[in-house]
């Protein structure tokens, strides 16, 4: 709620993916879940892969509960942060822990 506080005036649309809410957001880096909530940049919209990978994060969250935070969260903060400081090729960074992890919850096909 707190992070909807936050984006609520940068949202430019929203629709829902099973049963979670994606909104998406001007001025926003790339997408963030918590529980059945997803925020993702206003150009990622026709990108499928991401909702579903975004999705795979939710569904982490409801197994993993209050633990999401250090088991996910951070170390999915911590892995976008090193890959956009360093400039580390994008497909790799889904190939690691926890991405892959929701690739796969989220049903994302990598080719």
């Amino acid at each position: 709620m707190i992070l909807y506080l936050f984006q609520r005036n940068n949202i430019v649309s929203s629709f829902r993916y099973k049963e979670a809410k994606v909104f998406l957001t001007r001025n926003f880096s790339g997408g963030i879940s918590l529980a059945f909530i997803i925020f993702i940049n206003e150009r990622y919209s026709g990108d499928i892969n991401l909702v579903k990978h975004e999705y795979g994060h939710s569904l982490q969250s409801i197994y993993l509960g209050w633990l999401y935070l250090f088991v996910v969260g951070i170390p999915s903060i911590i892995r976008a942060f090193i890959w956009r400081k360093y400039k580390l090729e994008g497909k790799k960074y889904y190939s690691g822990y926890p991405e892959k992890w929701a690739n796969r919850l989220g049903g994302v096909k990598i080719s």
